[in-house]
C-alpha cells in the first residue's frame, strides 16, 4: 500500500515511524520540557526520534531495526552519545545539533533525577564535551577533575544565604521562594539524598522541620533513613513558618501560576544551576553533585565505607567502593607522599651520604 504522508517516515532509515513514544519515560519528560513552550516539546520529540533512528539504523549499542518502541535507555553509554553528536555535526546544521543534543541531554537529566539513568552514561563528561563543541572519542571520565569541581558545592549554599531576603512577600513570592531555595540546598547537602527523594518529601516526613530523621522508600523500594542536620532543620522550619498553603509537600512551587504544586526535579536543578552561573562555578555542577560531594567529604574524614554506603542508601557496598575508589586512591597516595617524598636536592644529598668513605671521596673528585 502506498504511503500517503512523508512525515510518517523516519529521517535516516526512511522506514515507517512506530506509533507511540520513542523512549520509556519520554511522555513525562516532554510534559516538563514543554511546560513553557509547545515548540520546545515538539522539537525535543523530533530530536529523540532522530536519536532512536540513528541507533537502530546503524545498529549501535545493540539496538536493532526491528526493536519496537518505546526503546529502553539501559544500553546507552557516554561514548555512544558522543558518537551520535559527531554524526550530527557532520550531517546537520549547527542549530539543529544544539537543539537535538539539548533534547538528548534533557532526557538523560530527567532520568538521572528519577535514578533511572544507566550507570554507563556520565552526565558530567557529556556536559563538558558539548560545552567545548568538539568530541574526543574514547576519552576516559576524569573523576578527579569532577571531584575538584565539586569542592565548590558549599559555595552554592553560601550564595543563597548571602542573597538579601525581601522583608515581605510580593506578588512574585520572592521572599518565600528564597526561603525555599535555602532549605532545598541545605536538605540536599545534609541528607546526600537523590533529587527524587528530596522532592517526594512531605511536611509530615520531616516533622514539619523538627525531625532529625526521615524514613523514606528509596531506590529499588528499599527503606532507608535520611539524616537531617540542624542547619537543614532550621532552614526548613523558617520556610514552613511562612507557608499559607495546605499542600502536604515539603517543597512547592511559588510561581503565580503553579497553585503551590509540588516542586519538580527540573526546578531543583534550576535552583542549583542559578547559583552555579552566578558564582561562575564549573558548568557541569548539578543538584546530583551534592550527593557525590558529601560522600567523598565523609570518606576523606575517615567515615568507614560501610557507613557511607548506609548514608547514601546503596544496596551493595561494592557500588560505593567503585564510584569513589579513584578519589580515595588519590588521597591515599598523596598521604604517603606527604610522609615519604623527598625533593631532588634531598635525594642527591641522601645518595651521597649513603656511600662508603672511599666512594664519597671518588664522587667529590669527579665533581672537581
Amino acid at each position: 500500500m502506498a504511503r500517503t504522508r512523508k512525515e510518517t517516515l523516519l529521517p535516516i532509515s526512511e522506514r515507517p515511524a512506530p506509533e507511540g513514544p520513542t523512549w520509556t519515560d519520554e511522555a513525562a519528560f516532554l510534559r516538563e520540557a514543554g511546560a513553557q513552550s509547545l515548540k520546545t516539546e515538539s522539537t525535543y520529540r523530533s530530536g529523540l526520534r532522530l536519536f532512536a533512528d540513528w541507533l537502530q539504523h546503524f545498529r549501535r549499542a545493540g539496538y536493532a531495526k526491528t526493536e519496537p518502541w518505546p526503546l529502553r535507555p539501559d544500553r546507552l553509554t557516554t561514548d555512544i552519545i558522543l558518537d551520535y553528536r559527531n554524526w550530527l555535526l557532520a550531517n546537520r546544521s549547527r542549530a539543529t545539533v544544539t537543539t537535538y543534543m539539548a533534547a538528548v541531554a534533557g532526557y538523560l537529566n530527567f532520568l538521572d533525577g528519577y535514578d533511572r539513568l544507566p550507570e554507563s552514561v556520565q552526565l558530567g563528561k557529556l556536559q563538558r564535551q558539548m560545552a567545548r563543541r568538539q568530541v574526543e572519542r574514547n576519552q576516559a571520565e576524569n573523576v578527579i577533575d569532577l571531584d575538584i569541581a565539586r569542592q565548590d558545592i558549599p559555595r552554592i549554599i553560601a550564595y543563597y544565604d548571602a542573597l538579601p531576603l525581601p522583608p515581605e512577600n510580593d506578588t512574585y513570592n520572592r521572599r518565600l521562594s528564597l526561603l525555599r531555595d535555602r532549605a532545598v540546598v541545605k536538605m540536599l547537602y545534609s541528607t546526600a539524598a537523590r533529587i527524587s527523594e528530596v522532592v517526594a518529601l512531605n511536611r509530615a516526613n520531616v516533622g514539619h522541620g523538627r525531625a532529625a530523621y526521615a524514613t523514606i522508600v528509596g531506590k529499588g523500594n528499599k527503606g532507608r533513613t535520611l539524616h537531617i542536620r540542624g542547619y537543614a532543620r532550621e532552614a526548613v522550619v523558617t520556610y514552613l513558618a511562612e507557608r499559607t498553603d495546605t499542600n502536604p509537600a515539603l517543597f512547592v512551587s511559588h510561581s503565580r501560576n503553579s497553585s503551590s504544586a509540588r516542586l519538580s526535579i527540573t526546578s531543583v536543578h534550576k535552583v542549583v544551576k542559578r547559583a552555579v552561573h552566578a558564582e561562575h562555578l564549573h558548568e557541569s555542577l548539578s543538584a546530583h553533585d551534592f550527593r557525590h560531594y558529601r560522600a567523598t567529604q565523609l570518606l576523606r574524614a575517615g567515615m568507614p565505607l560501610e557507613v557511607v554506603q548506609e548514608f547514601l542508601g546503596h544496596a551493595d557496598v561494592t557500588t560505593t567502593r567503585n564510584i569513589y575508589a579513584p578519589v580515595l586512591g588519590v588521597q591515599v597516595v598523596t598521604e604517603w607522599l606527604d610522609n615519604l617524598d623527598v625533593t631532588p636536592k634531598e635525594a642527591l644529598n641522601d645518595s651521597s651520604t649513603s656511600l662508603l668513605p672511599d666512594e664519597r671521596i671518588a664522587t667529590l673528585l669527579d665533581r672537581e
